[in-house]
């Protein structure tokens, strides 16, 4: 215990003296000393984009595809395919995301599964798409499998 408060002791003057005491902000001490003030970057905004081959199908721009986990299939009678895509995207959001595009492109939520991983079944004429969302834990990416199927 006595070591543990002669630590503190050391410890805290020594952050106390090195967070300072100024109420300057950042642009007030560039204005002041003649230096070119930089403006803050702004949050980069993701556009959301259709696979290649897949015009009624949004994914946010977020998502990276991952060429190597994705197969796709064109025939003259057939097209679809399995498509993957990760990204730091919360599920929920994301979840709420295909369902509301989907819909505006033509698609009917038939049913979803929601457990530690979200499973989004939805038809068209002529096509059916079941979305896998899962979860990435605390290092890994939310990951989405897209699975497509649409006769020509």
């Amino acid at each position: 215990m006595r070591k543990t408060s002669t630590i503190l002791m050391l410890i805290l003057p020594i952050l106390m003296i090195s967070s300072g005491c100024t109420t300057l902000s950042p642009e007030d001490s560039a204005a002041d000393s003649g230096q070119p003030q930089i403006q803050a970057a702004e949050e980069p905004t993701y556009e959301p984009y259709h696979p290649s081959g897949f015009d009624n199908i949004l994914i946010p721009g977020e998502l990276t595809w991952n060429r190597k986990d994705s197969t796709v299939i064109n025939t003259d009678s057939f097209a679809g395919g399995i498509l993957n895509f990760t990204g730091r995207v919360e599920v929920n959001s994301l979840t709420e995301f295909f369902i509301n595009t989907m819909k505006k492109n033509g698609w009917t939520l038939k049913g979803s599964l929601r457990s530690e991983d979200v499973l989004l079944a939805f038809t068209r004429a002529g096509g059916t798409c079941l979305i896998k969302i899962r979860a990435g834990g605390i290092a890994k990416a939310t990951s989405v499998d897209a699975y497509v199927s649409s006769s020509r």
